[in-house]
């Protein structure tokens, strides 16, 4: 239980330093990053083809990059939820107190974050980013207790397979 805690701490710190890291570039390399995503998913499945240059350049700024950017939003805060749920998970209290307090400590690094982005030339403070961090929070806990159900589901069936064999063992030997 000890290794399985310091190893979801330290993910955690890893995902906090990534999203950190993120957060703390200026507009324009922020953007880059997220063009550079675009236009790799523009390449791999052509889908601006058809358009003309200066509608498929609005396009992928416009509707595209904000996809890949919330996206991103929510991936890295889904990642914080379970590695908060699991961190969590190695204390003492119920699967609901566990997964309330890996909720609030994740929305408070989400808040946190975009109060960071004020201080960065070209960023703000959103409140939408904050939202989808939040399901993203959510969606990471979640992820993570319907995991630890069907893990120990999957052990019940084993253990009552184990008993269903050595019934049937006894019984035939007798």
């Amino acid at each position: 239980m000890k290794l399985r805690r310091i190893i979801f701490f330290i993910l955690v710190i890893i995902n906090c330093i990534t999203i950190f890291y993120y957060s703390n570039q200026v507009a324009d390399t922020s953007s880059g990053s997220s063009g550079r995503v675009v236009n790799f998913l523009d390449e791999k499945f052509h889908i601006t083809k058809g358009m003309d240059k200066n509608e498929a350049e609005t396009f992928k700024s416009e509707v595209l990059q904000p996809i890949v950017r919330k996206t991103a939003h929510f991936t890295l805060y889904t990642l914080l939820g379970l590695f908060i749920m699991n961190f969590v998970l190695t204390y003492n209290g119920t699967t609901y107190q566990k997964g309330l307090l890996s909720f609030i400590l994740g929305v408070i690094y989400a808040i946190s974050d975009e109060i960071h982005q004020i201080f960065i030339e070209g960023r703000s403070c959103e409140f939408r980013d904050v939202c989808i961090d939040s399901l993203g929070i959510l969606t990471g806990i979640l992820l993570t207790v319907f995991v630890m159900l069907l893990i120990r589901k999957i052990k019940r069936q084993k253990y009552y397979l184990f008993q269903v064999l050595e019934d049937i063992l006894v019984n035939c030997c007798n």
